[in-house]
């Protein structure tokens, strides 16, 4: 499968996603990844994109580092510059990225939903690398990173994938095989972590569910009619709607490249943490049963979102960039379409049945 994809849009727009080898899984220190975007942020090299009409972001994950840049169509030449930046920078400024990097961390682990997803996913997966949290990075101390880290990271430097909109582009750079830790066992439990100052607690619970090679799709519909939907999903009706206990309710679905997982979270006031943590439990155990009228919402809602997506150059770049990272067919989507016209009750119930192992978490004061 090729590492390059290529689609047109018709706004004036041109964006790259490029997935780069130094996501949290596989980078040889855990953390560099975050101390090496703020010396990009402050490279010469992306600063003069900047002023040349270039806007870059930088996104963190398990499996990648996302750079995904956007600009005018007339200025695709500039971009050829994109590597170059990424491969240079001035590490006497190290200390001070690290600083910057600790920083961002620290406010992380204090929010009280990334910390609860955070130690919800440690537990569940406390042997394998994908049991940390891309932004709070439980137990890294990132003042260990040397300057020598990092100069063997951007010797090393090389992307999984880029997808370009509408245009052509070469941004250099050479291409890397991805290989993704698998995950043996995972651990059931509960953990509360204390927070000082906050108001409210955020109840994490972390499923098991498959990666984006397996039952990606099912999981996608379970997810979008468990917590995905927004005001109609049942975490939503069922915690806030019906009963007013929580500021918030809902779930999501991360399919990676060696797991995936599920999780459900709500925030709520400490005196309902109990009542909440057993209506998402139960909640997700309701999940065995699906009406006619649950499907068809699942195949609207997803339909709907999957055009909306599309509308802008950024979300088609995203939404299209797992093809060419994770090596799936060019009609990926379209596969994802003709599975919901056909979705029927059994695709979903089936994967309630099989949620053998959870792991709660609560932080919050």
């Amino acid at each position: 499968m090729a590492k390059v994809m290529k689609l047109s849009h018709w706004s004036e727009s041109l964006v790259v996603d490029v997935k780069l080898n130094l996501g949290l899984v596989n980078e040889d220190v855990p953390g560099l990844s975050r101390v090496l975007v703020n010396l990009w942020k402050w490279s010469k090299g992306i600063m003069e994109l900047e002023k040349n009409g270039v806007a870059t972001s930088f996104n963190n994950s398990w499996d990648q580092l996302t750079v995904l840049v956007k600009t005018h169509r007339g200025n695709s030449s500039i971009l050829k510059g994109l590597w170059d930046a990424l491969t240079k920078v001035d590490l006497s400024i190290l200390d001070r990225a690290i600083n910057e990097a600790s920083t961002q961390v620290n406010v992380a682990r204090e929010d009280t939903a990334t910390r609860a997803m955070a130690e919800a996913l440690r537990g569940l997966m406390p042997d394998s690398p994908y049991g940390n949290h891309p932004e709070a990075l439980l137990g890294v101390d990132l003042s260990r990173i040397k300057p020598e880290d990092v100069r063997k990271a951007l010797d090393n430097l090389a992307y999984y994938s880029i997808t370009v909109v509408g245009g052509d582009v070469d941004i250099g750079g050479s291409p890397a095989n991805a290989k993704w830790p698998t995950v043996r066992d995972y651990g059931d439990g509960e953990v509360n972590v204390k927070l000082s100052g906050k108001v409210q607690n955020t109840i994490a619970v972390a499923y098991p569910a498959d990666s984006i090679y397996g039952r990606a799709f099912n999981y996608m519909a379970f997810n979008t009619l468990l917590g995905g939907m927004g005001l109609i999903s049942r975490l939503y009706v069922e915690i806030r709607v019906k009963r007013g206990l929580a500021y918030y309710a809902f779930s999501t679905y991360i399919p990676l490249g060696g797991v995936g997982f599920l999780i459900a979270l709500a925030g709520t006031r400490e005196k309902y943490v109990n009542e909440v943590k057993e209506l998402i439990l139960k909640t997700t155990e309701s999940m065995s049963m699906v009406t006619d009228n649950d499907v068809e919402m699942i195949k609207g809602n997803q339909k709907g979102r999957l055009t909306v997506r599309t509308e802008s150059p950024e979300g088609l770049a995203q939404m299209y960039s797992i093809i060419p990272l994770y090596g799936l067919p060019e009609d990926y989507y379209s596969r994802y379409i003709s599975f919901l016209s056909n979705l029927k009750n059994s695709d979903i119930t089936t994967i309630a049945s099989e949620l053998r192992h959870h792991y709660v978490a609560v932080a919050g004061p």
